[in-house]
C-alpha cells in the first residue's frame, strides 16, 4: 500500500512526518512524493494562525476532491484537528480519520485502522528511526509544546504545556542523522530555552550534542530572550559544531506592549542581551520576529519597535500582522488595531530591514565563506552560509568549476548582493 505525507506548518511537524515515514515503510508501507499514485493520504495540518489553518482546509478539500477520482483514505492530524475537531467532522465528513496532536504511532495505527482520536496532547515521540530525505539540514524536535502562555498564541491551548525528550534520545537521533550523511541539524523546539532533562538544562543538552564526531553544522531555532544565558552564549562560541546564529523573536520592543503580551517588559535588559551577544561573537548573525498591530499598539508603540530594530540593526528579521485567535487572552481585548494600519506598520517594517539587509549584504562583497550545498547542477548552485537557516533566510547562488553534490561545503568568494541573496563564484 502507497502513502502521500502531506506536511504544513512548522519544522516541528517536519520532523514529525519523517518519523511517520519510517514507522510506515517499517510496517510495510511504501512511501510516495504524489497524491495522484497513493492509496492513502496523510495530511499534517497547522491550525496556530487564520493564514495557517486556510491553508490546511484548503489542502483538505484538494485530496477530498481525489477522492472522488480514486479510492483514497484520507487521514487528517495536528494542531488544526486538535483544536476544531468537532467542526471538522461535521464539516468535511469525507475525511476517514481525524486525531489530534498525537504521537507518530497513534497516526500508523490509524493508517491501519481508520479512527477518530483526540485527548491529551501527545507532540513528542521516541527516537526509533527516522526516513533520510535528500536535504542535507535536518529539524531535530526537541520538545514540544509551551509554558509561557504569551496573550497572541494559542499553543498552549493546542498542544499543552512544554514537554521535552531526553537529553540520550535526542542525542541518538543527531548521531543517526550525522551517520546518515546530514550536514545540518536544526534544534527546534516552540521554546528551545526551557529545555529541561531532569536537572539538566539546555546547555547540557548542547554540550552533548558537540560531542558527536563529524563534520556537520547544529544550528538552534527559536530561543526565547530570557533564556539566553551569558553561559549559552559562551558555549556557543567556543563551540565545535554550533553555529554562531541566534534566532530570537523579541515580537515586539515598546514595553507597554510586550506586559500586554505577556512577556517581559523589560527592553533595555533586552538591548543589553543584544549587545552582549555582538561584543562576545564578532560574527554572530542575530534573527528575529515581531508582530505588528497587536490589539492596543499605538503610534508610539509602533515607533519604539522601529527605534529598537534600527538601534540592534538585525541581520535577519521576520514580521507578521497581529491574527485575531480565539482561546487566547488577546482575543478579548477590545482596542483593535485596524488591518489598513497593521499591513501600513507591517510593509514600513520590512522597507526598513531591506535597506539593514542591503547595506550588510554590501559589505560582504569579496568576503569568502562556506557555503552548504542546497540544490544544482551544471557549475550553477544554489547554497546557504551559517547565516541562513532553511527557508527562512536567503541563500547563496554561485559557480563552481568542480560538481559538487548537496550537503558538499563550498568555498565562495561573494561578487554580487541583492535583499536577500548573495552571488558569488566557487574557489
Amino acid at each position: 500500500m502507497k502513502v502521500w505525507i502531506d506536511v504544513l506548518g512548522c519544522p516541528k511537524n517536519e520532523a514529525d512526518s519523517l518519523v511517520i515515514a519510517e514507522l510506515l515503510t517499517h510496517s510495510g508501507y511504501e512511501i510516495v512524493d504524489d497524491l495522484e499514485n497513493a492509496d492513502v493520504a496523510i495530511v499534517n495540518t497547522c491550525g496556530f494562525i487564520a493564514a495557517a489553518k486556510e491553508e490546511s482546509i484548503n489542502e483538505i478539500f484538494h485530496v477530498v476532491k481525489c477522492k472522488q477520482k480514486k479510492p483514497v483514505r484520507l487521514i487528517v492530524h495536528g494542531c488544526l484537528v486538535q483544536r476544531y475537531m468537532h467542526e471538522l467532522r461535521s464539516g468535511i465528513p469525507e475525511v476517514d480519520a481525524y486525531l489530534g496532536v498525537v504521537s507518530p504511532k497513534k497516526i500508523v495505527e490509524a493508517v491501519e485502522k481508520s479512527y477518530d482520536f483526540v485527548g491529551t496532547p501527545q507532540p513528542t515521540y521516541e527516537f526509533s528511526g527516522r526516513k533520510i530525505d535528500d536535504k542535507p539540514y535536518a529539524y531535530v524536535k526537541v520538545g514540544d509544546g509551551c509554558s509561557r502562555h504569551c496573550a497572541f498564541c494559542a499553543i498552549p491551548h493546542i498542544k499543552g504545556p512544554l514537554k521535552n525528550r531526553s537529553i540520550g534520545d535526542i542525542v541518538k537521533e543527531a548521531k543517526f542523522l550525522v551517520k546518515s550523511g546530514k550536514r545540518e541539524i536544526i534544534l527546534v523546539s516552540q521554546d528551545l530555552t526551557q529545555y529541561h532533562d531532569e536537572y539538566k538544562n539546555l546547555v547540557h543538552l548542547t554540550h552533548a550534542i558537540d560531542e558527536i564526531n563529524g563534520d556537520f553544522w547544529v544550528r538552534l531555532l527559536y530561543l526565547y530572550p530570557d533564556g539566553v544565558t551569558n553561559e549559552l552564549i559562551e558555549f556557543v562560541k567556543h563551540s565545535r559544531h554550533f553555529l554562531h546564529y541566534f534566532d530570537i523573536p523579541i515580537q515586539h520592543a515598546s514595553p507597554k506592549i510586550l506586559e500586554k503580551m505577556h512577556r517581559n517588559p523589560d527592553v533595555k535588559g533586552l538591548k543589553a542581551k543584544f549587545l552582549k551577544i555582538k561584543e562576545s561573537i564578532e560574527d554572530a548573525i542575530l534573527r528575529t520576529t515581531v508582530m505588528v498591530g497587536f490589539p492596543g499598539e499605538t503610534d508610539e508603540d509602533f515607533e519604539k519597535l522601529v527605534n529598537f530594530m534600527r538601534e540592534i540593526e538585525f541581520d535577519r528579521l521576520g514580521a507578521f500582522i497581529y491574527s485575531d485567535e480565539e482561546d487566547t487572552d488577546a482575543y478579548s481585548i477590545k482596542s483593535k488595531v485596524p488591518k489598513i494600519i497593521a499591513k501600513k506598520r507591517y510593509d514600513r517594517i520590512m522597507r526598513i530591514q531591506e535597506k539593514i539587509s542591503l547595506s550588510k549584504n554590501k559589505n560582504r562583497i569579496g568576503k569568502v565563506l562556506n557555503v552548504i550545498v542546497e540544490s544544482g547542477k551544471d557549475g550553477i548552485y544554489i547554497g546557504r552560509t551559517y547565516m541562513d537557516a532553511p527557508e527562512i533566510d536567503g541563500y547563496v547562488h554561485f559557480t563552481s568549476s568542480k560538481s559538487l553534490k548537496s550537503g558538499d561545503i563550498a568555498r565562495v568568494k561573494i561578487e554580487d548582493y541583492e535583499f536577500h541573496d548573495l552571488e558569488g563564484v566557487a574557489l
